[in-house]
């Protein structure tokens, strides 16, 4: 089946508006092409130094200038925007489908700009086997028209990985991979994954010309000095442990035993060598534990051993 579009675009705006001031859009017509008219109008006008209002008409007034569009009354849709439009311009579109036999989608664009107190002028532009992509500059092309502004330049997003959030100059307008059209100058172009990942650019876009922006997302460096005692206390304490239990061993390797019922003064270490090493002991096999928490992959434990006269204690481990 061949798919034909027919697409007129009313646009009323006061002289204030071809200088950037505020409008407003309507759309009525087809309900599946409504939100993509739309979005494209708005999208140009923001590019073009714009302010957009909601809801420009009362409900009784875009009823009376669809009226004025069903009996072709130019002069009639001009009394309805000068009397009840809440902002300096209004910019009403109308989308009219029909389907055919291959499919094939062609849209007639037919433009009229009202500016208060003036005549209407219009223009008209068709897109034969339209995409999504020509209809959006076929509409381009004709409020470049109708209402003035520069060349527009172009910038294709990309991100590694794809589907990042796109803010441009602190604006969102998308995921990757994105095409953009942007007013001539510097730029900052954000990207977001959904894992915090991030990256920018700075760019300084340039008219009728297209630049490509990939940007490699990271994971953002985190300076945080809880975050390294947390890292480093459990070695501490391994390490710590481990002196005290060598200590404790040389102690109990110099201990000097009592003989003889009169024995000269000796060096009793044993027992304190002991108690070093299992002191030693515990403190090691805290900072392990906490090792071997933050590290799960890793594998420890504790261990003893003993020969003829002496003994030890430690924990072995892989980290």
């Amino acid at each position: 089946m061949r798919f034909v579009l027919s697409l007129t675009v009313l646009i009323a705006l006061t002289a204030s508006a071809r200088a950037g001031g505020d409008v407003g859009v309507i759309v009525t017509g087809d309900g599946s092409l409504q939100p993509q008219l739309a979005a494209q109008i708005e999208g140009w006008l923001s590019q073009h130094g714009h302010t957009l209002i909601p809801s420009p008409l009362p409900p009784d007034g875009i009823t009376a200038l669809i009226d004025c569009f069903v009996t072709d009354d130019q002069r009639c849709a001009r009394v309805v925007v000068e009397k009840q439009a809440r902002s300096s311009a209004i910019v009403y579109a109308r989308v009219d489908a029909h389907s055919t036999a291959t499919g094939a989608r062609d849209v007639t664009l037919t433009a009229y700009l009202f500016e208060k107190g003036h005549d209407a002028v219009a223009e008209r532009k068709a897109c034969e086997h339209c995409s999504d992509q020509s209809l959006r500059s076929t509409a381009d092309d004709i409020m470049k028209k109708l209402i003035g502004g520069a060349d527009v330049g172009h910038v294709k997003l990309k991100s590694a990985p794809p589907g990042a959030r796109i803010t441009i100059d602190g604006q969102a307008i998308g995921v990757t991979p994105l095409d953009w059209d942007l007013l001539p100058g510097p730029h900052t172009i954000r990207m977001t994954d959904k894992a915090g990942a991030s990256g920018s650019r700075d760019v300084v876009v340039q008219s009728n010309r297209t630049a490509l922006v990939v940007l490699e997302l990271k994971q953002p460096v985190v300076d945080n000095a809880d975050s390294r005692f947390a890292q480093l206390w459990p070695i501490g304490a391994l390490a710590a442990g481990g002196a005290m239990i060598v200590t404790g061993g040389v102690l109990i390797a110099i201990n000097q035993d009592k003989t003889g019922p009169n024995p000269p003064s000796v060096l009793a270490t044993r027992t304190p060598g002991i108690e070093l090493a299992l002191g030693g002991a515990v403190v090691a096999g805290v900072g392990a534990y906490f090792l071997w928490f933050r590290h799960p992959g890793a594998a420890s434990t504790p261990t003893v051993g003993f020969t003829g006269d002496s003994g030890y204690i430690g924990w072995l481990g892989r980290f």
